[in-house]
């Protein structure tokens, strides 16, 4: 399944990969970025699996998927992705990353500005 990340989720990968390497320094950011990469080829082959959660309780449709899983380590990461799946901008379906929030946020207002993003 093909993973595609809306304008403001992609704007929030630059923004977190910004800060990891400004506070921790680029071995960090390279981590955390190959953390990225694995966590859409784990989406891409099943968007409901194992350790991610049904969110519908914020949003319909909603699920997080939190990068710790794609690390296979509790604590390894601070970041979560919020996605549906849906249609595409090619009209297949796939899993559609809305928002990468850190996951101390309140992901409610963060997800509403994408979904009238479009």
């Amino acid at each position: 399944m093909i993973v595609e990340f809306t304008e403001l989720a992609q704007q929030d990968v630059r923004d977190v990969l910004r800060q990891t390497n400004d506070q921790f320094g680029s071995r960090q950011l390279r981590r955390y970025a190959a953390l990225f990469d694995t966590a859409q080829a784990l989406l891409g082959e099943d968007a409901e699996r194992p350790g991610s959660l049904d969110r519908s309780d914020l949003l319909p449709g909603i699920r997080l998927f939190h990068l710790e899983l794609a690390a296979g380590k509790t604590g390894a990461a601070s970041h979560c992705l919020y996605y549906q799946v849906g249609t595409l901008s090619d009209e297949t379906q796939g899993v559609i990353v809305l928002r990468v929030l850190h996951q101390r946020m309140e992901p409610t207002p963060h997800l509403a500005k994408a979904l009238q993003q479009g």
